[in-house]
């Protein structure tokens, strides 16, 4: 009998000129290749020998079912999403309490309490996205010196990816990165900010995040496998740059 082989490893593929970022599970006890989208992301399963050019030729020629997928997935935990006062809420990868109290006129955190005068979803979202600019603008400083030139910081609300950079120099995050513990969000910004020097990710693109950030593969595995739960809160916002 022939001894099980199997294996797994996080890759990352351009569909539709979009990061996306993917689980690649191999087994000699498979002869076909086939894709699977849950709550933790896509996952493709692929037999032990196949090339990675024919494994990431199916998932280009698949492009348009996985986004449908992820994002149908993104739509499905927003679904369930109810407010209400005193739940939990996230920020910087530790739990805080929705309070709402009409002794405060405006939104304030204090002591991982944060005070509302009303429960207005529309409010909460925008205090959300001004305290991500304000977080992602003191991160991206701790990785000044390390650049020759810097970004102009954006905010975006893109369902499928947390960050992207151009090739003028505009590096975008997603606010509900603000979610998430300082050393995911200081992984996504290296890994954009490691596009400045490559458009691509080959093998020097992952060397200049390293060189970035040396400890990116624990906070990228975690925002992998983890990201998701960030999506629940639900908004459908427009982003604005006014803060």
């Amino acid at each position: 009998m022939r001894k099980r082989q199997q294996n797994s490893e996080s890759r990352s593929i351009v569909l539709a000129q979009i990061t996306c970022d993917y689980e690649l599970k191999r087994s000699n006890a498979r002869h076909t290749l086939a894709l699977s989208v849950s709550k933790q992301g896509l996952v493709v399963h692929a037999p032990w020998s196949l090339p990675l050019t024919q494994i990431e030729q199916f998932m280009l020629d698949k492009s348009t079912w996985i986004w449908a997928k992820l994002q149908a997935q993104t739509s499905r935990a927003a679904s369930v999403w109810s407010w209400y006062d005193g739940m939990p809420l996230r920020y910087l990868g530790t739990e805080i309490r929705l309070n709402v109290s009409a002794h405060y006129r405006e939104i304030t955190l204090i002591d991982g309490i944060l005070h509302v005068p009303e429960l207005s979803v529309a409010k909460i979202m925008r205090w959300y996205q001004r305290a991500a600019m304000a977080v992602f603008q003191q991160r991206l400083a701790v990785f000044a010196t390390q650049l020759t030139r810097l970004p102009v910081l954006r905010l975006t609300n893109a369902r499928t990816r947390w960050g992207s950079c151009t090739s003028a120099g505009v590096v975008r995050l997603h606010w509900r990165l603000v979610q998430a513990s300082v050393s995911e969000i200081d992984y996504v910004l290296a890994h954009e900010l490691a596009h400045l020097t490559y458009m691509n990710h080959s093998p020097q693109f992952w060397r200049r995040v390293a060189e970035l950030y040396p400890v990116y593969q624990q906070p990228h595995r975690y925002l992998r496998e983890q990201g998701h739960v960030y999506h629940q809160m639900v908004a459908e916002l427009s982003v604005t740059d006014d803060f």
